[in-house]
């Protein structure tokens, strides 16, 4: 089992990469009117990967796999804990790596070139006063819509890596191999679709980079690899 299980995280890894690895060779830049998915749907679909949705999504994609993986209960409830547990550690690493590399976000690179407040001013000032910047310098723009400024105001934070790509690639891995090995395949497919959706979305939003995406879901890999290793070890999917 321990080699498909891999070849399984290895193919979700792969297609979770494909459009940001296209973004990024391709070296298309994040613009305020780019909004091939939808607009504001894209941000619904990014806040089921944040507080508080995230933990709702983590809930029902759970329950799923409680009734699909007809676990023991107490095994059941191993798995649950190890995932959260992944989660929860790909946060722990977001938050070390962003706060150390300090990368601007796409959107305040744009500010800063189209309302001249550089970068290094804007993450100079705390967050309310971001918030603040961006509400001054947006309030009245023709091309970001309110809804839009309104998430920028509540993301003021740095770039890399994208801890929305980390989480969601990390559940929607697990759920694409666990669903995979029980031939859910729907559901399978499922998982890993809300993954691109959520991955894709953050630099639509002009969140982030290309490379921030493509690097929270290669941690997310491995944290899931690893992850597995314990699961295994354990035994808990052979009940």
């Amino acid at each position: 089992m321990s080699k498909q299980i891999t070849k399984l995280i290895i193919l979700g890894s792969m297609l979770l990469l494909i459009i940001p690895s296209v973004v990024l060779i391709l070296g298309w830049k994040w613009q305020p009117t780019d909004h091939p998915l939808g607009g504001i749907s894209t941000l619904w679909i990014a806040d089921s990967a944040a507080k508080p949705w995230g933990a709702v999504t983590v809930i029902v994609f759970l329950a799923l796999l409680f009734i699909a993986l007809k676990l023991k209960r107490h095994h059941f409830i191993q798995l649950a804990v190890i995932i959260i547990v992944t989660l929860s550690i790909g946060q722990l690493i977001k938050v070390a790596v962003k706060n150390t590399v300090k990368e601007p976000r796409p959107y305040v690179v744009w500010v800063s070139e189209n309302l001249h407040i550089s970068a290094e001013d804007f993450y100079q000032v705390s967050r309310p006063e971001r918030a603040q910047l961006l509400q001054n310098g947006l309030v009245n723009s023709s091309v970001i819509p309110e809804w839009q400024l309104q998430y920028w105001k509540a993301e003021t934070g740095y770039a890399f890596p994208s801890g929305h790509s980390l989480f969601s690639a990390t559940l929607a891995l697990f759920v694409f191999v666990l669903f995979m090995l029980c031939r859910h395949y729907f559901l399978a497919s499922l998982g890993l679709l809300w993954g691109i959706d959520v991955t894709v979305g953050r630099i639509v939003l002009g969140m982030h980079w290309a490379s921030d995406v493509i690097v929270g879901i290669l941690i997310s890999t491995v944290l899931v690899w690893c992850a597995f290793k314990v699961i295994e070890r354990r035994l808990l999917l052979k009940s």
